[in-house]
């Protein structure tokens, strides 16, 4: 398997450069002095900051990067009979694709020989034959974010309980006349997907030419797995996380004594 990176935080300290430079984007943009975005208005400083951030329809706070080769980084490392695949495929490739197909076994695994029968159909659906010995492999550079659908998010304001399913804010005054705001952030989901086709040149890997056919197969074929091995990693649990630091610096900068978060 691709050795797995840690997911990439964002520091604390980028969180208020980033808070700072939405402020900064809207008085250059809108020829408004800053002080007028802190006006008392009836949408708050905090909100015209988010309203900045809906142009970007979602709020990414975790990344997963990794370069994997394929196909050995989806073997689990285990030594594949490719020859006796190549042999089967060779023959009678309708009739490989059917054995390989775990819907034809119901109930039980894949026989052990069959078990990355698909694995090789993909190979040699964009050009790779892993049964040569002189086969060729591809290496790809794989970037996964994640992150909160900011646009719902933003909809979903309203005095009323926040939604399940896209999360809600509510204001809480107390007797000193503090304020105490209490969130609940939708729920975290992954965001982009970026399969880089990469520059054989660049990284002394030999190149692979594959059609546009052939790429797309490929990367319709691997989004799966790559996608567990960054939710494996953490991807969401560390966007989470992020999220709940991001907008609890911009709300706490915005004037409110207390921000919460609400499971």
């Amino acid at each position: 398997m691709a050795k797995k990176r840690r997911p990439l935080l964002l520091p604390s300290i980028l969180l208020l450069v980033l808070s700072a430079s939405f402020l900064f984007a809207a008085w250059r943009i809108n020829g408004l002095p800053l002080k007028k975005i802190f006006a008392s208005r009836k949408i708050s400083a905090s909100w015209s900051i988010l309203e900045e951030i809906r142009s970007l329809n979602e709020l990414e706070t975790a990344a997963y990067d990794m370069k994997v080769v394929f196909p050995f980084d989806f073997t689990g490392g285990d030594e594949v009979n490719w020859t006796y695949l190549k042999l089967q495929y060779d023959r009678n490739p309708k009739l490989f694709s059917a054995k390989a197909n775990s819907a034809q076994y119901p109930g039980a695994a894949l026989p052990g020989e069959w078990k990355y029968g698909a694995l090789y159909g993909l190979c040699r659906q964009v050009g790779i034959d892993p049964g040569r010995p002189d086969y060729r492999f591809v290496v790809m550079t794989v970037s996964i974010r994640a992150g909160v659908d900011i646009d719902r998010w933003l909809d979903s304001f309203s005095v009323g309980e926040p939604s399940e399913e896209v999360g809600g804010i509510t204001v809480i005054r107390d007797e000193n006349g503090g304020k105490t705001l209490k969130i609940k952030i939708a729920p975290v989901s992954v965001t982009s997907f970026i399969i880089e086709d990469r520059d054989g040149s660049s990284d002394g890997f030999p190149d692979v030419p594959l059609t546009p056919e052939g790429w797309r197969l490929l990367v319709e074929g691997l989004r799966p797995g790559l996608r567990e091995m960054a939710l494996e990693g953490g991807l969401l649990e560390t966007a989470a996380e992020e999220s709940e630091l991001f907008l609890k610096e911009i709300f706490t900068a915005a004037g409110y004594d207390n921000v919460e978060f609400m499971d």
